[in-house]
This record gives structure tokens, sequence and C-alpha cells, in this order.
């Protein structure tokens, strides 16, 4: 057995590919580039060149590999469909893809086209379907939580079920590792507690001794501050496309999917806040 990693610079590729590690699993960690990769994470881990927009890299990346975890990477038409050919040829025994909660009901987005397109070559696959990343609180929230004690998205008061990206990157593990028990089974992981950001900030302000708030700008307002602060309009418009669904109260369900599979009670926020509190402090 021996498993590629996409996606291992990333919030969950990373975290999949520790897991794994951790249980004396083979794994190939698919990069850009492998230099920069390994002067940043170090040479516990093996490395291949993997660039999805570069179809002359599958055939290295797929030697000699029997399962993958699939992310969708950054980036326009993407050649996946002869990625997915490369990996039918080699025999692929199983791909986990990680993708999105309640996916199935909006077809204008890319996972509802992977994930299709996936099942069209008929490799053995779970879907990961993930709910909201508490993670992105120490990522791109983090410097207006960090600099200015605030949390500001456009996310209104809807509620959404964070759920932590290691709980994600284990479940998948799991479903790389037992691929028969989990063959053509899709996974709905969430946390089991729905939160709006206004119950976000005042669990931070417990933990981390320090008032946090969260000041629920309008989308215009939203944009007019990253605007000024010279942010990228696309990943501007990326940001209010992923919090939308949490401001029209689409993002809240709670599934328990995590619980099936692992047997364990998901990560709850509080719990998460505090193992990384010294990123805001």
């Amino acid at each position: 057995m021996k498993i590629l990693v996409t996606g291992f610079t990333g919030k969950v590729g990373l975290q999949v590919a520790n897991y794994l590690k951790d249980i004396d699993i083979p794994i190939l960690c698919g990069v850009r580039n492998v230099e920069r990769a390994r002067a940043k994470f170090g040479d516990i881990y093996e490395y291949v060149s993997l660039d999805f927009s570069d179809p002359t890299t599958f055939d290295g990346a797929l030697e000699n590999i029997d399962r993958i975890f699939l992310m969708y990477p950054p980036g326009e038409n993407l050649p996946f469909a002869t990625f997915l050919e490369k990996a039918k040829d080699k025999e692929i025994k199983h791909i986990t893809y990680l993708s999105l909660k309640d996916v199935q009901f909006m077809p204008f987005i890319h996972h509802y086209k992977m994930e299709k397109l996936i099942k069209s070559y008929n490799i053995p696959y779970t879907f990961v379907r993930a709910g909201y990343f508490m993670q992105n609180l120490n990522d791109f929230l983090c410097k207006e939580i960090k600099e200015r004690q605030r949390i500001f998205v456009p996310a209104g008061k809807g509620k959404t079920s964070f759920i932590d990206t290691r709980d994600l990157a284990e479940i998948s593990a799991l479903t790389l590792v037992n691929e028969g028990k989990h063959k053509n089974q899709i996974y709905a992981v969430t946390g089991n507690e729905a939160l709006d950001f206004f119950d976000v900030a005042s669990i931070m302000t417990e933990v981390l001794g320090v008032k946090i708030q969260y000041t629920n700008p309008s989308v215009k307002e939203f944009r007019e501050y990253m605007k000024k602060i010279g942010e990228d309009e696309g990943f501007v418009n990326v940001v209010v496309g992923v919090h939308m669904q949490t401001k029209l109260g689409l993002a809240k369900g709670i599934k328990h999917d995590y619980e099936k599979v692992t047997g364990k009670t998901p990560t709850n926020i509080r719990k998460y806040i505090e193992d990384f509190k010294e990123s805001w402090i």
C-alpha cells in the first residue's frame, strides 16, 4: 500500500499526510515544487512533482501508487480528466476526494462536477463532504482577529457547523486504509454544534482573555475594506461566496458521519481555539 497525498501544503492535505505517517502507512506527497516543500517541511516526507496544470507530471506522481487522497487545486481549465485517465490506467484501487457539504445541491461549483467525473471513471471512491473549516479562523480571518480583535467576514447572523481539519484528515485517512469498507461511500462531515460568528467571538474572548467582536459587515462594507487594504479581488469574491451560504442560513446542518466512521465525537470549537490560541495573541 502506498498513498499519494495531494494538496499536501494546504490545510487538510498536510494533516492527512501526518495521520498516515503516524500509523506507518507509506505516502508520497504530491507538490508543485519539491525543493520548496522540502525546505519548508523537511525530509521526513517523500515528495514527488505534481502539477495539475501539467500532464507531464502525472505518470511520475502515480508510479507505484495504489490509492489517492485527492483535492481540487486552485486554477481554471485543469486537465483533471487526463489525471483520472492515468489513474484508471495504473489501476488505482481507491480515491478519497475532499468535497463540500451539500454539494449535491450546487451544480454550479467545481466539486459537483468533480464528483461526477470521478464516478464516470469507475474508480472506487469515497467523497468526504466537508463543512466550514475551523482553521479559517487562523488562516484568512487571522489578521483581523490578531490586529483589530474582530472577526470581519460577511456571514450575517447565520449559523455554521464548524469542522476541524484534523477530524477531516482522520476520516479521510481511514477511508484510504480500509478502502473496502468505505467503497463508493459519501460522508458529510461537520462538527456537532451549529454556531454563528457572534458565538465564536464570545468563545474566543473567554479563551484568549481578549475582547473579540464579530462586526458582521455587509458584503459592500467587506468588499470596500478589502479593496482599501489591497486584497486581490478574486480572493475577496471567494470569501464572499464561501460565507454567502452561511448568511442565507444554509450551513447550519449537523451530520454525524464522523462519529459513525471513527466512533468519536468531533472536536468542538472551544477545544480548537484552546489548541491554537497562540495564533491570535
